[in-house]
């Protein structure tokens, strides 16, 4: 990965931006000159920026922003290819085709989303109470009681909607913001009993989960720890890569453990929305894998964050690959 160096001479301290290359059978440093101290973030970003794409211009990818600390150059090289492997999939797809697999990718992601968070609805189960929901929310609208739906399925209903607000604004290249997020979450707790005073704002009350020993901040930490959360994104979103970035950003937000409730989705969502706006790919979080998913995540309490890192950026390589068997 590429990475600030210093070299002194005559007693003095010159910084640069460097990566390792081969060429050939030899390995050689390729460097751009800093100055005699780090730029600030925004003016390090700039120089990155142009730093990659001259790379990339002689044919040297899997390049990894300076600020990375977990994903390796070889596995940004994966992560590329990857990217690139979904995208060569789906162009290879009929148009009902790709509709096909972008239906079945949503109904994956509300079915192990939400089941992760206890929900007992199988992909057969969300994919027909999907399939009814516009007529179910029409009949809801008139005020018509609708037998067999209760709260699991008002959640696919609501994780569904999410997703469709989110593919708008992912196609507007919406900025991640404090508005987007409680936009989002005002949807996700919509036509939740009891939680209507809760959706769409920062949690005013504190929060446990059960089994676990963290202590949550307290719920008048929480606009300001969102504050710093969103500056910090906003200041590395293009020195780290993203796919760290996007896992750091689920782990800090779980940690901060914003809202009174949908924490987990919303983190989910988030995450997914950092991958595709930096051109990775949607990737689900398997409910088979909610077990080290969870230790991960009990790291991040303890700002551990490199096994959420790994284990992110490994499911976006084995999703794609298992397109191409």
């Amino acid at each position: 990965m590429s990475r600030i160096a210093v070299r002194k001479v005559k007693g003095r301290q010159y910084y640069y931006l460097e990566e390792s290359v081969k060429q050939g059978k030899k390995w050689v440093k390729k460097s751009v000159y800093l100055g005699n101290a780090v730029p600030e973030n925004e003016k390090l970003a700039q120089i990155y920026q142009k730093f990659e794409a001259n790379l990339r211009q002689n044919g040297i990818f899997g390049i990894a922003p300076p600020f990375t600390q977990f994903v390796t150059r070889s596995m940004a090289a994966k992560l590329e290819k990857a990217a690139i492997g979904k995208a060569a999939y789906l162009k290879s797809l009929t148009q009902q085709q790709r509709d096909n697999f972008a239906k079945r990718e949503r109904i994956t992601f509300v079915t192990d989303s939400n089941a992760i968070e206890g929900s007992t609805l199988d992909y057969w189960l969300t994919e027909r109470v999907l399939a009814d929901q516009k007529r179910t929310e029409g009949f809801q609208k008139r005020g018509i009681h609708v037998t067999n739906f209760g709260r699991e399925e008002q959640e696919a209903f609501n994780l569904n909607n999410c997703l469709d607000a989110y593919e708008k604004l992912l196609s507007h290249k919406a900025e991640l913001s404090e508005e987007m997020i409680l936009r989002l979450h005002f949807i996700l707790l919509s036509k939740i009993e009891g939680y209507a005073r809760y959706r769409g704002v920062w949690r005013s009350v504190n929060v446990r989960i059960r089994g676990s020993d963290h202590v949550f901040p307290h719920h008048a930490e929480v606009p300001g720890l969102m504050n710093k959360l969103l500056e910090w994104y906003n200041k590395n979103k293009v020195l780290i890569h993203p796919a760290e970035l996007a896992a750091k950003f689920h782990t800090r937000f779980t940690t901060i453990h914003p809202f009174a409730d949908g924490n987990g989705r919303m983190a989910r969502l988030l995450m997914n929305y950092i991958l595709q706006s930096n051109n990775l790919p949607f990737t689900n979080i398997p409910l088979r894998r909610r077990s080290t998913y969870m230790k991960t995540q009990a790291a991040g309490n303890h700002q551990d964050e490199q096994p959420f890192t790994l284990f992110l950026a490994d499911e976006i390589i084995k999703q794609c690959r298992k397109l191409r068997k």
